[in-house]
């Protein structure tokens, strides 16, 4: 049990910092997440790309 909860918090954290990278590298270290084909802000750390990209 303990190794599942570490494994999904982990998971999380690989997300974050993924979608942290993302906004940096589109010029924007204060978003939290950008779209990668159209460099946009994002609000979910889940999602890679906007809406009109999809």
């Amino acid at each position: 049990m303990f190794e599942s909860q570490y494994n999904d918090e982990m998971e999380a954290e690989v997300m974050r910092l993924e979608a942290k990278a993302r906004a940096v590298a589109a010029g924007h270290p204060e978003w939290h997440n950008a779209c990668i084909s159209c460099q946009c802000q994002l609000e979910k750390v889940d999602e890679t790309t906007c809406e009109t990209c999809r």
